[in-house]
């Protein structure tokens, strides 16, 4: 089931905070400025350094084309939790709906494990009982039609319709079990439910299934309203870290924010730098005070880094990309704006119109495999790295993954978001934080649990096979 995979996954993570520590508005957070790891110089992390060891970085790796041939294959695979929000049936029943409830409150409810909310205080009882009052179960329909809508801010996308905190352990904020991930404005959604206070819904994403605040998505009057707003085809693209979109022509009333990989239906382009007009309009979902969907213009500054239309599917784009991200703050379920391991990957393939998974694990069956690599030896793993292709392959380990850049002087270098690793010291285990997008060897961490090398399970190459 698409939550017990989640749930599985976050399970591992949390396990790897004990042993190697690889985890997972209107302003994102600033970049960190933080020493470079151990065998990085200043110039490795320039996109220009990587770019420039490759033979023909400007080649396409995959057409527009094959980049749709491969979503549509993924899209029917069951064991990847995509989802096009079109394609879900419109009616559904009691029989279906509740299965889905169950299946969140196995995996994510009350068990023998302690779990501890803000504060740190304990979740009691009481607690899970109201938790699960509120979940609304008693008021579904023996068959109801789904609601389509979509986002119209920012916002996180939820297990169960709560703000509090799921921690494993006290005033470890950093990992809350309740946070699925965030959810760009504009995003299809179909609405199955609503919690008992109405304050939340319960959604289908194209990603996940959650809860998300019913103040942050607008409901259509029709299907065909979101339907048709997803399906515009002259898109402006977000290629920036994250950019303001306003409300008003002058620019003055930031109305959200929008990260990498994020689209809107393009209305006009900037006419000149210097002109008043200098700026894109694009088309941006709203809501009214019914709660209804409707639509306005949105305003984005010519010089902003957007694209009309996905990049290329090139190996220098790839790299242009993934660098813009360099020293973003690490955010597990992109919690306080930031960007976990595979919120990265999803991020940055999305430029080019690749869907992948929210999750790590299933983004490493994305691809091309390039050879069994568990129980392979050191020795073994690099020599499969010395045939992957830099910057168009994924490496995986349990609870985390990078995208390989290439080698230098004898060593295999990735960038990733990574949360810390465990280091080993005199007094014992020590957790030295990273915390951001980083430039690192494949040696990184070397003891007490192993190495990343150590560690690779998935080597996974995205673009067309090659001969």
């Amino acid at each position: 089931m698409i939550l017990q995979r989640f749930f599985l996954s976050f399970l591992f993570i949390v396990t790897l905070l004990l042993s190697f520590f690889v985890t997972p508005g209107y302003a994102p957070l600033a970049l960190i400025a933080a020493p470079r790891l151990p065998h990085v110089t200043p110039e490795m992390e320039r996109p220009e350094f990587w770019i420039k060891k490759i033979e023909n970085p400007t080649n396409l790796l995959f057409t527009s084309e094959k980049i749709q041939k491969m979503n549509e294959e993924n899209l029917k695979r069951k064991d990847l939790s995509l989802c096009r929000v079109k394609d879900l049936k419109e009616d559904w029943t009691r029989e279906e709906i509740l299965p889905l409830l169950r299946e969140d409150w196995e995996n994510f409810g009350r068990t023998g494990e302690a779990r501890y909310g803000k504060g740190g205080i304990p979740l009691g009882g009481s607690f899970w009982n109201e938790l699960k009052n509120k979940l609304n179960q008693e008021s579904i329909e023996e068959s109801s039609r789904m609601l389509y809508g979509l986002i119209v801010k920012r916002t996180d996308i939820r297990v169960f319709p709560t703000d509090e905190l799921s921690m494993s352990a006290p005033h470890h904020d950093e990992f809350d079990r309740f946070q699925h991930s965030s959810i760009s404005p504009g995003s299809p959604i179909g609405i199955y439910h609503f919690s008992k206070d109405k304050e939340w819904a319960y959604v289908q994403t194209p990603f996940i299934r959650g809860w998300v605040r019913t103040h942050d998505l607008a409901i259509a009057k029709e299907r065909s309203e979101a339907v048709d707003y997803e399906g515009a085809k002259e898109r402006l693209v977000v290629t920036g870290n994250f950019i303001n979109i306003f409300s008003d022509p002058s620019l003055q009333q930031p109305v959200f924010l929008a990260q990498m990989g994020d689209s809107f239906p393009l209305l006009s382009i900037p006419i000149g730098i210097k002109s008043t007009n200098a700026f894109y309009v694009i088309h941006i979902p709203s809501r009214e005070d019914s709660g209804l969907l409707t639509f306005r213009k949105g305003y984005i500054r010519a010089e902003e880094d957007v694209h009309r239309g996905f990049l290329p599917y090139t190996q220098e784009n790839v790299a242009r990309q993934a660098f813009k991200m360099l020293n973003h703050p690490y955010g597990w379920g992109d919690m306080s704006s930031g960007r976990d391991c595979s919120r990265f990957i999803m991020d940055l393939f999305r430029t080019f119109g690749i869907l992948m998974p929210r999750n790590s694990k299933e983004q490493a069956t994305v691809g091309i495999d390039l050879g069994p690599v568990e129980g392979k030896s050191i020795k073994e793993k690099r020599n499969l790295l010395d045939q992957a292709i830099p910057l168009a392959t994924n490496l995986r380990l349990p609870g985390h993954i990078m995208l390989y850049l290439g080698k230098d002087k004898g060593r295999y270098y990735v960038i990733h978001s990574i949360w810390g690793i465990q280091k080993s010291r005199r007094s014992g285990p020590k957790l030295e934080k990273i915390g951001r997008v980083v430039v690192s060897d494949i040696d990184l961490g070397r003891k007490p649990h192993g190495s990343l090398l150590d560690r690779i399970t998935h080597v996974r190459f995205i673009g067309t096979p090659l001969k």
